[in-house]
Formats: C-alpha cells, sequence, structure tokens
C-alpha cells in the first residue's frame, strides 16, 4: 500500500531502525493503516497520558490506526518480522482499545 505523505512526514522523526521497521510493517500488512503517533516531546507525552518511560519519547515507538482485523494482523507481523540476522524486533506490541474508539496498534523498537 501506498504510504501517506503525513505518515512519511510523522516517520522521519523516529530512530533510522525504527523507522525502517514502521515502514516495513506498513508495507507487508496489505491493508490500509495510518500512522497516528511516533515522536513525543514530555509535554506532549504527559498530554496524552503517556507513561514517562513510553519508547515514543526516545523516538522508537509508532502507533497505526486502522480496522480490528488490519490491526490484529499487524500485530503478528511485527513480531515476526526482522531487518536482518541481528535484529530481534520489538519491544513492545500492544493492540489498545480494540472494538473501541481510539483502537489502535502501539509498536515499540
Amino acid at each position: 500500500m501506498p504510504m501517506a505523505p503525513s505518515d512519511a512526514a510523522r516517520l522521519l522523526l523516529l530512530t533510522h531502525h525504527t523507522r525502517h521497521h514502521a515502514e516495513q510493517l506498513l508495507s507487508e500488512v496489505g491493508a490500509p493503516m495510518r500512522v497516528t503517533s511516533t515522536y513525543r516531546t514530555p509535554r506532549r507525552n504527559r498530554e496524552v497520558g503517556g507513561s514517562p518511560t513510553s519508547f515514543h519519547l526516545r523516538r522508537r515507538a509508532v502507533d497505526f490506526a486502522a480496522d480490528q482485523w488490519t490491526l490484529e494482523k499487524a500485530a503478528r507481523l511485527a513480531w515476526q518480522l526482522r531487518l536482518g540476522a541481528g535484529c530481534t524486533g520489538p519491544e513492545e506490541v500492544l493492540l489498545e482499545n480494540l472494538g473501541r474508539a481510539g483502537q489502535h496498534l502501539h509498536v515499540a523498537w
């Protein structure tokens, strides 16, 4: 699926490694997903109720929005995708608010 320009711009705020993982996930999921959150300033992180140790503060987390089926597929893929032999994959893969407003997939690499 082609990436939306706004998603590409958000991904530029991430570490090189995290950005490549997110791009790979968006490419391989085969269904539309939007990037809704990447890097957060400490202030923004507090405003959204994020953890003080959030991977978003370190440019290592991405939140994706899509329908529930796509998010569940993307979560399974996130655990499997590796960038190379030494890549250990994600630190966190969290499906949040499924079936409710604000459902999303949070992945930290």
